[in-house]
């Protein structure tokens, strides 16, 4: 099912990001702090902390994710003892005797993982249910379908733990067009048992315990309602009962859910949209309003220098002296200037600094006044400068005590691969797209309605966005979905920051600046994977219906409910791939020539 991805070359790379000297105030670009948005650290691309993990039984199979062997071994004798007692004409209680120990060989680890479970006080824990029904079966004289069941569900988790492996090779093999460093990141990514949980999951497996909750209840209603209005006896109606209560255990229900995030996760990663797990891509799939970062997505985070010039200065003294009064802000421009500044700072001749972003700064420099800024913030305040032409980029003029000094005309390119996000985010349904520019409001109003972005924040440096999305996400029904490039040491308050660069440290998702455009696409795998997660759920809950019903009527028997239960959470497992199916996600058009 895999495919080549929608942008199978990256893009070329891009002016290194620079780094201030170590006596700046604050810190370098990769350590901008927003102490408001802040959150527990993470480390960069490192191994996140495991999360509580379902276990369909707390055996060591289900446990390290594994077949064990002498578990196989274990199951080969038990059931050769179990047929024995079946074929063989013996006295009841040899066959009796018979059945428990094939019981006890093939499942006597779901009886010690029950009594941990009991000391831990999880008394609706499935082994626990397992354990219960078990001996209940050997005491009412259904020994052998108390065997079969210890049986065919330690067969059922074996299958399960199969098709699991082998469906996650096939997620990973989605990756066959990445580079190495992805597939091994995501190789070891996929090992922790929680890479591919979901919050649907903790949903489901909080209804199911519900469900098995109420079920219990009404079982024993049930076992002693059924032989006062009936003429069945005790016996049977405590056999169906058992039933009921085994039927209600969640093992199908959220079965496939951690593979299905896996698979998610994968097919993502294959259009180059990195997460770091499942749980951070579900909630892409649920977010209702786009905030995008002009600075590094549309444009250059640090855009290049096109033109520097100067009639009264060489061209070297008004490089460093441009580079001091741009020292401490945090304007693209600031970081053009920084990448090709290799003279020496003096720091101490630094004063009264104001940065205003999208318009330029303003300090003194060893006490003259000084202003590095666009033709828009002169205007009206008496001090002429040259006008230039915006075509070739921005342009920044320098004064000093007043009078015009030169000017810097620095890289403003739109780029159009990204300017396709928002028409196609869109399409997906995403309409609300919130630009976020360092520029003036008539700047940022141009380029919005060149982007056909209805809403825009003009005069931004990262304080305040991370203020707006702090506000924002304070509103009612917001689900942010941020897309970035500088680097900060948070993650903001948006639900999910996706950052536009090779590195992500605190952010739930990278994505280089080639497969930018595909970030669309993940908002689709996103929804199909949180459809498939729930369409299985749904299947499983109804095939548990089904089988509650035959129960209380009486066409149903213990082994039977235990392999139709199985082989629907086997049925889940395999329908997980289907994340893959494109002809069930919504259409995003591939660009054949990218």
């Amino acid at each position: 099912m895999s495919k080549k991805p929608q942008h199978a070359k990256h893009a070329a790379e891009k002016s290194s990001f620079f780094k201030f000297p170590s006596n700046k105030k604050g810190t370098d670009q990769e350590n901008l702090t927003e102490e408001s948005a802040v959150q527990a650290p993470e480390q960069e691309d490192s191994v996140q902390p495991e999360k509580k993990k379902f276990n369909l039984t707390s055996s060591s199979a289900a446990k390290t994710g594994s077949i064990d062997n002498m578990l196989l071994v274990r199951l080969v004798i038990a059931s050769v003892i179990f047929a024995v007692s079946l074929i063989i004409k013996m006295p009841v209680y040899a066959r009796t005797i018979l059945l428990a120990v094939a019981a006890a060989a093939a499942g006597y680890d779901i009886f010690l993982d029950a009594a941990e479970s009991i000391q831990q006080k999880n008394y609706f824990a499935t082994p626990i249910v397992v354990a219960f029904v078990t001996l209940a079966s050997f005491i009412i004289g259904f020994g052998t379908e108390g065997a079969a069941l210890v049986l065919l569900y330690q067969i059922g988790i074996l299958l399960i733990i199969y098709t699991t492996d082998k469906t996650r090779k096939s997620a990973q093999d989605l990756l066959r067009y990445q580079d190495g460093e992805t597939v091994q990141r995501y190789h070891e990514l996929i090992k922790q048992n929680s890479a591919g949980h979901m919050e649907i999951e903790d949903t489901m497996r909080y209804s199911s315990g519900s469900v098995l909750k109420l079920a219990m209840i009404f079982a024993v209603i049930y076992g002693i309602a059924l032989p006062l209005f009936t003429s069945y006896n005790y016996i049977v109606s405590i056999h169906r009962a058992l039933m009921i209560i085994l039927i209600a255990t969640p093992v199908s229900v959220v079965a496939a859910m951690p593979v299905t995030g896996i698979v998610g996760l994968c097919y993502s990663a294959q259009q180059g949209v990195l997460f770091k797990d499942a749980e951070s891509l579900e909630k892409v799939g649920l977010a209702n309003t786009v905030v995008i970062d002009k600075s590094g997505v549309f444009t250059d985070e640090a855009p290049k220098i096109i033109s520097m010039q100067s009639d009264l200065v060489d061209k070297d003294t008004f490089m460093n002296f441009a580079a001091h009064a741009l020292y401490y802000s945090e304007q693209p421009v600031a970081k053009a200037i920084a990448a090709i500044n290799n003279l020496e700072y003096r720091l101490e001749l630094i004063s009264d600094f104001e940065d205003l972003p999208g318009l330029g700064v303003t300090l003194k420099i060893g006490g003259a006044d000084v202003c590095l800024a666009t033709n828009q913030f002169f205007a009206g305040r008496g001090v002429e400068v040259p006008k230039e032409s915006e075509e070739l980029g921005q342009t920044f003029y320098m004064t000093v005590s007043g009078k015009y000094v030169g000017k810097i005309i620095v890289s403003n390119d739109l780029n159009s691969e990204a300017a396709e996000m928002c028409e196609e985010f869109s399409e997906v349904g995403l309409n609300r797209c919130i630009l976020l520019t360092e520029d003036s409001e008539a700047d940022s109003q141009s380029l919005a309605a060149e982007l056909d972005i209805s809403e825009v924040v003009p005069n931004c440096n990262i304080q305040k966005k991370m203020h707006f999305l702090n506000d924002l996400k304070g509103s009612k029904n917001n689900n942010i979905l941020y897309i970035y490039a500088q680097s900060f040491e948070a993650h903001s308050a948006a639900d999910v920051d996706i950052r536009i660069s090779k590195k992500a440290k605190f952010a739930d998702a990278q994505v280089n600046p080639g497969y930018m455009t595909n970030i669309p696409f993940a908002v689709q795998v996103s929804r199909r994977m949180r459809e498939v997660a729930i369409s299985n759920a749904v299947f499983a809950f109804l095939v548990k219906v089904v089988l509650i019903f035959l129960s209380i009527v009486g066409y149903c028997n213990i082994w039977f409910a235990i392999f139709i239960d199985m082989a629907a959470a086997l049925a889940t497992v395999l329908n997980a791939i289907r994340v893959t199916n494109e002809s069930l996600i919504a259409s995003i058009k591939y660009k054949s020539g990218h």
